[in-house]
């Protein structure tokens, strides 16, 4: 029974992509041509459009072989028209994707004859941020709010250095200082290409924190949690990753994280079975990681569809383990500004009786099903299910001084939406409480979505769930 639930559920998973393939495979691709935009007797192809230029402008940090990478037309070349505003539309989209840019404009200039130059106006974000740093600790707004009062104890707080674009390679490196809950430092440098052929690239990081407070075990699907007055959990990380990105679209990762874990006598008590029976552990992850993306923008998109899909192998005597699983999604537009949205995630991991430390499933991450943001379900295997409904009402624009230059317009863009979601976890021993494991979850809802730059996206959300439960929600993460 549970081997044919687990098929299901991986059938289940890819039915995003299926259905988006079969909307590609009906739409008839054009193809690119070398030819002339002449025809044979000396007058012009307007179907056909020659590329004479490209030029880039605005890119004041981003070095030019960055923009290029994500441009999919060449100079010299003879595109049908329909296929030229294709790629005009994807290089923009990949640009945007990139997180460099706030706005990114791909202009034709007609230069006669059938020819044309391509201008890509880009203007840059800000990616220095030596910021105050605050951040909540809890899973969600609503969990903080109502169930611990907004406790300033249950916050993070401190020093975030950030520089997105370090040396305008689209490199990465952060440095956080932070206090409060969770006494942390960090260090972490990202720089995607180190070839000619702006394939291969890097990740490198190491942090170290301590605190206080573990969520030691749950209870009646909630996150059960001890306080105490001296630190007592210690762990570092240090990780090393190596990313191969093949054409535009298609990504691969091969990571290793070396980590170590130590909690008081206090927590042990509570429950032996948090680190395997130990007071401390070390383990060794490997990773293999592919993701592919074609969609119009990753953070909220509407256009397109995605996969992401992992193994790896976690070496520990006390919490050694392999997990396989990904997300998938599919979106389109259906009606005029009505877009439908297929999402689904799903993770396996054996040997099926796991350290506490090891179960964490359903409501951590993008596993998360809206209506169930109170609990969480532990477990070896889970999948969840959702289809959201989106209907754009309006664009209102927030009009600042002429000398933000960048940031003089700043749209804000609100959808309505419905959803529904499916979702299962299953867990060989979940224990007398943990009502919601083995069984199939529902929840249902509608909500105001408001998206603008900077990837930031706010959601008010009602939902309700099978076992009549309801209320108000506040998300701002993306769902994918």
């Amino acid at each position: 029974m549970f081997v044919r639930m687990v098929l299901w559920c991986c059938v289940w998973m890819l039915l995003p992509c299926w259905a988006k393939c079969q909307q590609l495979r009906n739409a008839a691709a054009l193809p690119d041509s070398c030819i002339s935009p002449n025809l044979p007797d000396g007058s012009i192809d307007t179907s056909r459009t020659t590329i004479r230029s490209i030029s880039v402008s605005g890119n004041k940090v981003t070095k030019e072989p960055i923009v290029f990478r994500e441009v999919v037309l060449a100079s010299g070349q003879t595109y049908h028209n329909a296929d030229l505003e294709k790629r005009i539309r994807q290089t923009r989209e990949q640009l945007m994707n990139t997180a460099l840019f706030v706005t990114v404009d791909v202009q034709k200039v007609p230069a006669g004859n059938g020819f044309i130059d391509i201008n890509i106006a880009v203007s840059e974000r800000w990616y220095l941020f030596p910021l105050p740093y605050f951040k909540v600790v809890d899973r969600n707004w609503n969990v903080w709010v109502n169930e611990y009062k907004a406790s300033l104890d249950r916050t993070l707080f401190g020093v975030k250095i950030a520089h997105n674009n370090t040396t305008g390679r689209n490199d990465k490196m952060n440095v956080w200082i932070i206090g409060g809950y969770t006494q942390q430092v960090e260090f972490k440098y990202q720089l995607p290409y180190v070839d000619k052929k702006m394939e291969k690239g890097f990740t490198v990081g190491m942090s170290y924190g301590r605190n206080r407070e573990i969520n030691y075990a749950t209870d009646s699907n909630k996150q059960q949690f001890l306080s105490l007055s001296k630190f007592g959990r210690d762990y570092i990380k240090a990780e090393a990753t190596f990313s191969y990105r093949k054409g535009s679209q298609r990504r691969f990762y091969l990571r290793s994280v070396f980590g170590w874990e130590k909690i008081d006598t206090a927590f042990f008590n509570l429950n032996p079975k948090y680190l395997n029976g130990r007071l401390s552990a070390t383990y060794l992850d490997v990773m293999a990681n592919y993701q592919y993306f074609n969609v119009d923008y990753i953070p909220f998109p509407l256009r397109g569809w995605m996969i992401d899909v992992y193994a790896t192998h976690r070496f520990s005597k006390a919490l050694g383990m392999t997990q396989i699983g990904g997300r998938a999604l599919a979106t389109w537009e259906f009606l005029p500004k009505t877009y439908i949205n297929f999402q689904s995630v799903v993770a396996l991991s054996t040997p099926r009786n796991q350290p506490y430390y090891n179960t964490r499933m359903m409501g951590y991450g993008s596993m998360y099903m809206q209506g169930l943001e109170y609990n969480v379900v532990d477990g070896t295997f889970g999948v969840m299910g959702r289809t959201t409904l989106r209907k754009k009402l309006f664009t209102a624009t927030f009009k600042g001084p002429e000398k933000w230059k960048t940031y003089s317009r700043i749209p804000f863009t609100f959808y309505l939406k419905g959803y529904g979601n499916l979702g299962y976890v299953y867990h060989e021993n979940p224990g007398k409480t943990n009502f919601m494991n083995n069984r199939l979850l529902r929840t249902a809802g509608m909500g105001l979505e408001i998206a603008t730059i900077y990837d930031a996206v706010l959601k008010l959300e009602y939902s309700f769930n099978q076992f009549g439960q309801s209320g108000f929600f506040l998300h701002t993460a993306a769902d994918f």
